[in-house]
């Protein structure tokens, strides 16, 4: 079996009618595929930042070796808490992570008015609010852990370069991404293989991560029409926000210590803090990163395709900084290794 590339257009192509007839021949002549992919986000994919800055979809392996098509994430760097003043690490000295030192990409103002703006607010609000959960941290690994150093996590959190931001959008699924998706509370008795249909289990490993409350909507509710590809002024209406996901099993769940799987609803008007690996190594484990992962809601809920959005943003240490006393590793250390845990 042969395998060919189709014919690749960006969306201003086809709004500016630009497509030459040669492209037009390549896709749909006699000796085409007769297929024309739109790529409307290759102006913010980066793939020399390994795809975790800016637009990523099915560049993440599952734990079946099978791409990620699940979820969409857009990442963003969070260098600019700090001020135009501050920047992230050199490019030169860091060349091994492309990830966390690459510049951010943004969608236009005209295609998503305000989305900058209030992307870099509610960052904002997360690194604030996580600087006191950081502080509070500190209260007691001073009391509780021999050496530590005064302050370190606020210090950290408040200082960071490379904080790392993901909106994420969990596409609703058919029937055949958990079986039948069918959902009940006996789907509990299930093992986490089973059941971390929309993000499989794992740690994160930077030091707090900070998350919103899942917004849920369904995507059945109406679809953009063709004006809207063809007049950048013209916006879909936004998709309703359901009060909750209508499946009452899909949702974020934690392993907790004694190893039970716990479901967890974050209320609409807060914020969660999770540990993270490097908080682990900090405190020589008295905090402990927590396993976590994320379940789908079934295929088709009341005739609704339901979709989850979230964001989720990662506190991290610049990479210098020693976060394993011990043995004196960095946080550059620690990402080699987490990098080599997946390739």
């Amino acid at each position: 079996m042969s395998t060919l590339r189709p014919v690749t257009v960006s969306l201003e192509e086809l709004r500016s009618s630009s497509v030459s007839f040669d492209r037009l021949e390549e896709a749909f002549g006699p000796s085409s595929l007769g297929i024309l992919i739109n790529v409307i986000e290759d102006s913010l994919s980066l793939p020399e930042a390994r795809y975790l800055t800016g637009w990523s979809h099915g560049n993440e392996t599952l734990k079946s070796g099978s791409y990620d098509t699940q979820k969409g994430s857009f990442y963003v760097n969070c260098d600019f808490y700090q001020g135009s003043g501050q920047s992230r690490p050199a490019g030169e000295a860091y060349s091994e992570y492309p990830e966390l030192t690459a510049s951010n990409v943004w969608p236009p103002e005209d295609l998503l008015p305000g989305f900058r703006q209030c992307f870099q607010e509610l960052c904002n609000l997360i690194i604030d609010t996580a600087v006191l959960v950081a502080r509070a941290c500190d209260g007691y690994a001073i009391a509780k852990i021999e050496g530590y150093e005064l302050g370190y996590l606020e210090r950290v959190v408040r200082t960071s370069t490379t904080t790392k931001a993901r909106l994420l959008h969990y596409f609703p699924q058919g029937k055949s991404a958990s079986g039948d998706q069918s959902t009940s509370n006996g789907d509990l008795g299930k093992s986490e293989q089973d059941l971390d249909t929309w993000c499989t289990t794992h740690i994160d490993h930077g030091c707090l991560t900070g998350l919103t409350s899942a917004v849920y909507i369904d995507e059945s509710a109406h679809l953009p029409t063709l004006a809207t590809f063809q007049d950048s002024s013209t916006l879909p209406p936004p998709l309703p926000i359901l009060p909750g996901t209508p499946d009452p099993d899909c949702g974020l769940y934690i392993r907790s210590r004694t190893g039970v799987v716990t479901k967890v609803q974050i209320p609409t008007d807060c914020l969660a803090f999770q540990t993270g690996e490097t908080l682990q190594l900090v405190t020589g484990g008295k905090f402990q990163a927590v396993p976590h992962f994320v379940r789908a809601a079934g295929g088709s809920v009341d005739g609704r395709q339901i979709a989850r959005n979230t964001l989720a943003v990662f506190t991290q240490p610049d990479l210098e900084e020693v976060v394993d006393r011990q043995t004196g590793k960095t946080y550059a250390q620690l990402c080699r290794e987490v990098a080599e845990r997946f390739t």
